[in-house]
């Protein structure tokens, strides 16, 4: 019986462990970084106003967020596109529609070797 007990715990111990470094993997999955939008900017339906937000790109479930102040100001889902060399620098790819707003199309990560790209755009545009 102690045999028993012994292995059970001990493969109790190794599930756990192994549970919780897949959990530390997906965590790491979540990019985020602050940017500046010069002027207003359409994501996903939702005019935001100029100034500063917090992107975050989640790769599990492609989804992009905006956030201000904590909050969470527009989502839109989005798809990685190969980039022939990796980023020298973060940028958010933005295209200029009639009148004094944007449209978000992407956003580039310093040392990623893929663009993120919101779904229903191209990878032309200008950038920040």
């Amino acid at each position: 019986m102690r045999n028993f007990l012994k292995r059970f715990f001990c493969v109790t111990a190794f599930a756990a462990l192994a549970s919780f470094s897949v959990m530390a993997k997906d965590k790491d999955k979540v990019e985020r970084k602050s940017f500046r939008f010069p002027q207003a900017t359409m994501v996903n339906g939702t005019l935001l106003k100029a100034g500063e937000y917090q992107v975050k790109f989640d790769e599990n479930t492609n989804e992009l967020r905006i956030l201000q102040n904590g909050k969470v100001k527009a989502t839109t889902m989005a798809h990685l596109e190969a980039r022939n060399t990796k980023a020298r620098e973060s940028a958010v790819v933005f295209v200029l529609n009639t009148g004094e707003t944007a449209e978000l199309r992407g956003v580039t990560f310093h040392g990623w070797d893929r663009d993120v790209i919101v779904n229903g755009s191209s990878n032309s545009g200008a950038s920040q």
